[in-house]
């Protein structure tokens, strides 16, 4: 039996539209803190939105999703990981674009953008899985001033962006500038292993 942290749906409500909220967690639970994250944001607020995948393939996280009674069509995913991978464009879902590499970061916010140009959804999010993944492949500085844009842009266009990141696994500076640069922080980070 999957069970959501309820805490996380608590500080939602109180996050504006225009927010950009900073979820840290370990990695132990990060399936546990996305779910938590999105599934309020999905039925309780009635968002739709981009959910950015850096860290794994969204073949695998709406797989992950569905195992879990979430029902993520509304959701445009858009997958940074599969195109190095042989055949890994190949999907079933309609609902999948891909950007061929993590570097290119400036396709991810446009690609993102004319998504959100085309939803039908009235309230937006953009959800960045996660800071920690684009580190692999970008220099601190970069990443960190590309944050800033991110955030900047969706902010002045009143969609949420949602950030999550490993902690340990995020480079200082990144990590620095993302506490300035969020209005909001979620911190799972510190997890007992059962």
């Amino acid at each position: 039996m999957f069970e959501l942290d309820q805490r996380i749906a608590e500080q939602l409500t109180e996050v504006a539209l225009n927010s950009a909220v900073q979820v840290r967690c370990g990695n132990s639970n990060a399936f546990m803190v996305t779910a938590s994250t999105m599934i309020p944001l999905m039925q309780m607020f009635e968002m739709g939105g981009v959910y950015i995948s850096a860290n794994r393939g969204a073949v695998e996280i709406i797989q992950a999703f569905e195992s879990i009674g979430m029902d993520v069509s509304n959701i445009q995913f858009i997958d940074l990981v599969s195109s190095g991978i042989l055949g890994g464009t190949d999907v079933p879902y309609s609902n999948i674009h891909f950007v061929d590499s993590p570097i290119m970061l400036e396709s991810v916010l446009l690609r993102t953008l004319y998504i959100l140009r085309t939803t039908s959804s009235v309230r937006n999010f953009v959800f960045l899985d996660s800071v920690n993944a684009l580190a692999i492949y970008n220099e601190d500085r970069i990443l960190a001033e590309y944050l800033h844009t991110f955030i900047n842009t969706f902010r002045q266009r009143e969609i949420l962006s949602v950030v999550l990141n490993v902690p340990d696994q995020t480079p200082p500076l990144v990590l620095s500038n993302l506490d300035l640069y969020c209005t909001d922080l979620i911190d799972r980070g510190q997890v007992v292993i059962h």
